[in-house]
């Protein structure tokens, strides 16, 4: 028999913050094991995406001469 519960997200929180540690990481598991076979929508691999991004300001533009990158005289 499945039992839902309307629990606010505080409330389970501070739950699952008294959970012994092993608990705390069993839980986890089982949360990456769920979220590995759910499919991604295309909003969430954007934001995956994003974060996955840098944004550094570049020095110099990449010489497009190969000597440039590799010091061994074009050999």
């Amino acid at each position: 028999m499945a039992v839902q519960l309307n629990i606010p997200y505080d409330i389970l929180v501070e739950l699952v913050d008294q959970l012994p540690e092993e608990q705390k990481l069993e839980l986890i598991r089982r949360l990456q094991d769920r979220a590995k076979h759910q499919e991604l929508t295309v909003g969430e691999k954007m934001k995956l995406l994003r974060a996955a991004q840098i944004n550094a300001v570049v020095n110099q533009e990449p010489s497009p001469r190969r000597e440039d990158w590799y010091d061994d005289e074009g050999r």
